[in-house]
């Protein structure tokens, strides 16, 4: 996959270079492939067109795809992937190496599911020290699945999710469950639930200068992140509609076992750290609200005229302890700040 581009102004100069090459099979009943490979050399941007978001890399990915679309007395479809992918820089090391397998399938009854397996080796990671020595990087797995029911349904919705592990016990769990509600057709209304803990062992947290040297402070994150979206559309006319999106929004995370990187690239990984004192509090807790209306009016054929109202509420504190009931009833004790946009558009039948 391409990397994203943003525009970035300040951006002067191209001096290196880039480049991609793929052999791809993008139709066919039951087998489909694709082997890329591309390059961003280390001098490389693009200049005014934005800012690449990493230069220096090389990388491949392959991709088969083994397809079932015939259906059968028990499926709709059947679809089974298998990936891979490693990427380099330019000095030589091995950054990322993985390998992927999953599965999904559409029943007759039109409900869908579908998993993944994932695993990544261990790497040179020249990046989590924030402009320091390159670092190894751990070995781990993940799994990840999801279900959603017929979407032609009045009621209807689905559950994702994911559990990861490395090599020195670090975990993340998420999961993902939203449902939908159509009591007519032009009313739809859904909400979601997203939450997801974190337990890693080697955070970056901070680089602390002394005289003659730099500390690259790493720690434990025991973080708990909730956001609960929500979305109504309601078309009230033909011509005249309204769409409401908001979540709430909380992370919490608190921090400990601080280490620090004195040995960057010795294996075993942990090998790379000695237990260190950390002065500072790197603990947070963000809190946040934001709501999008919108209100559309096509007051002729081909023009429109749009009224957006936005709001949005933010804080933060070194409080790492997450209180669902504390933390979300707060939200909305927090000052707001509220923009207010207007957009028309006229179509001129000349």
């Amino acid at each position: 996959d391409a990397e994203h581009l943003d525009y970035d102004p300040a951006a002067t100069s191209m001096s290196g270079h880039a480049g991609r090459v793929g052999f791809q099979k993008v139709g066919g009943q039951k087998v489909r492939f694709s082997f890329v490979g591309t390059y961003k050399t280390p001098g490389f941007d693009v200049n005014d067109v934005g800012y690449v978001r990493r230069a220096d890399a090389a990388q491949q990915s392959s991709w088969v795809q083994f397809r079932w679309d015939t259906p059968t007395k028990i499926y709709r479809s059947v679809r089974l992937n298998l990936n891979q992918w490693a990427g380099w820089n330019f000095g030589g090391d091995t950054r990322v190496t993985g390998g992927n397998v999953n599965a999904h399938v559409t029943l007759l009854s039109n409900w869908s599911a579908g998993a993944g397996f994932n695993v990544e080796g261990a790497g040179i990671d020249d990046r989590s020290t924030r402009g320091g020595p390159s670092m190894l990087s751990k070995r781990g797995a993940n799994v990840w699945y999801y279900v959603e029911s017929d979407g032609r349904k009045a009621v209807n919705g689905g559950w994702m999710g994911f559990y990861f592990r490395d090599e020195t016990g670090s975990t993340a769990w998420r999961a993902d469950p939203q449902v939908e509600w159509r009591p007519t057709s032009f009313l739809t209304l859904s909400l979601g639930v997203g939450f997801e803990q974190m337990n890693e062992d080697t955070q970056w947290v901070d680089n602390v200068e002394h005289a003659s040297t730099t500390r690259y402070i790493f720690g434990r994150i025991r973080q708990t992140t909730v956001g609960l979206p929500t979305r109504v559309n309601y078309t009230i006319t033909p011509t005249l509609s309204v769409q409401i999106y908001a979540e709430p929004f909380v992370s919490a995370g608190a921090y400990s076992d601080f280490k620090e990187l004195t040995r960057p690239r010795a294996t075993p990984f942990a090998s790379q750290f000695d237990a260190a004192a950390y002065g500072g509090n790197p603990d947070f807790n963000y809190q946040s609200f934001r709501s999008t209306n919108v209100l559309r009016w096509e007051f002729k054929p081909g023009s429109a005229l749009y009224v957006v109202w936005q709001q949005g509420r933010e804080d933060t504190n070194e409080t790492g302890r997450f209180r669902f009931r504390h933390d979300v009833g707060g939200l909305f004790g927090i000052p707001a700040n509220n923009v207010f946009l207007v957009k028309c558009s006229y179509w001129l039948n000349l």
